[in-house]
């Protein structure tokens, strides 16, 4: 019974004060008032008896106003609405606007306000003109040349940026704009990567690890005494070993590469890291270059699959000079560890493969036409090592003929 009944509606003081000065400013019945605030009318006489005798006590008069009353009274709830206004405007509100903020930035508040506010309210408070608001908003619909550059900047940066799969960072995008013939500096890459909220990959800290040492059958001495890159392609080729994860376990990749170029010559990829994976590399990469790898140093750490004799006959019938670092001495090959830093922050750390097969599909490609062919190396002056070689080539070429050109007119 006591909870199908209706319950009793509560009212402030502040509320039953303003009711009753419906009744008594207007002098208006209070049945009517009544029925149009929906209350009862016993309720509202109580209320206005209790207003006259709080205003009887304070010496106001509780008689209908004169007319001269009403306009003061009139014009003072406007002051007290125009107030109420001011304050509930949110530019009032130094944590929502810095005291020092910009005209444009006073116009981007009262754009963003202006469905809860008049614009001539909030150009008052914030002490900007209206003409100027409105201008500013049609420069919005009809960029200026300024803004017309940063936007097409804007697209041609995030193009650059995607297309190297969102690993170059400010440099590198810098440089493949300038290389397709756009000309912008770092400085200004770095805004237009910032205002899109687009970073490039930075590599982790290199952490060394020691190689386990094979049996000594041979001496290996190091040729190369971490001057990896003697100025001319093919006089030091550098190797190494790491191992990437598949659904299937782990796949062993061996790369050779040029030192000069950065050039990945040969790679090998299997399900185990015995001397053969060394081996197919290092003859991949002969074959590349024929006949001009002879007497190049082949350099690695002390692994057990460098310094076996299975690939000291294999270096001895190449004509490739066998080099090798210090026992576990890291930086004696930290050439071959940068390139695995690279391919494993820019590649490797951002897929996952359920098969070896995949992985060699995928890191093959990436070594041919990412690494090889795309890339921007810096120390090769932010240039891919295919493209560095064959400046390299020309070069070489230039100058035979030169030298050549000049016997011919001596004799």
């Amino acid at each position: 019974m006591s909870s199908s009944r209706k319950q009793r509606r509560s009212y402030t003081e502040d509320y039953k004060r303003e009711a009753a000065h419906l009744v008594i400013d207007t002098g208006r019945s209070i049945a009517a008032v009544a029925a149009e605030i929906n209350v009862g009318p016993q309720t509202l006489g109580n209320w206005v008896r209790q207003e006259k005798d709080r205003l009887h006590g304070d010496g106001e008069s509780t008689g209908p106003l004169e007319e001269d009353e009403r306009s003061e009274l009139k014009r003072l709830r406007r002051e007290v609405f125009e107030l109420r206004e001011d304050n509930a405007f949110p530019g009032k509100s130094g944590s929502l606007l810095r005291v020092e903020a910009s005209e444009a930035e006073r116009f981007e508040l009262i754009d963003a306000q202006k469905a809860n506010h008049t614009i001539a309210r909030m150009a008052r408070l914030l002490q900007v003109s209206r003409a100027g608001f409105y201008a500013w908003t049609r420069r919005l619909l009809v960029p200026g040349p300024r803004k017309t550059a940063r936007t097409v900047m804007d697209a041609q940066v995030k193009i650059t940026h995607e297309d190297s799969e969102g690993v170059y960072g400010a440099p590198r995008v810098a440089a493949q704009l300038r290389r397709e013939g756009i000309p912008v500096d770092r400085k200004t890459v770095a805004r237009s990567m910032r205002r899109q909220g687009l970073e490039g990959i930075s590599p982790r800290r290199f952490r060394p690890v020691t190689t386990i040492p094979g049996v000594a059958v041979h001496h290996i001495p190091d040729r190369v005494g971490r001057v990896w890159d003697q100025g001319r392609l093919d006089a030091v080729w550098i190797s190494d070993i790491t191992y990437l994860r598949t659904g299937e376990g782990w796949l062993y990749l061996c790369v050779v590469r040029d030192a000069c170029s950065r050039r990945v010559l040969g790679w090998a990829m299997d399900e185990n890291q015995r001397t053969d994976l060394v081996e197919r590399a290092l003859r991949m990469a002969h074959t590349l270059r024929e006949t001009s790898a002879v007497e190049v140093v082949f350099h690695a750490d002390r692994g057990a699959q460098y310094t076996s004799s299975q690939l000291h006959a294999a270096a001895l019938e190449l004509g490739v000079q066998q080099s090798v670092g210090r026992t576990g001495v890291c930086w004696d090959n930290a050439m071959a560890e940068s390139f695995w830093s690279t391919l494993k922050t820019e590649f490797y750390d951002r897929r996952s493969w359920s098969t070896r097969a995949e992985a060699r599909q995928s890191v093959a490609r990436w070594i041919e036409v990412v690494f090889n062919r795309r890339r921007l190396h810096s120390r090769l002056g932010m240039v891919p090592p295919v493209e560095f070689e064959r400046g390299m080539v020309a070069a070489v070429e230039t100058v035979g003929g030169e030298q050549e050109t000049s016997l011919t007119h001596a004799a």
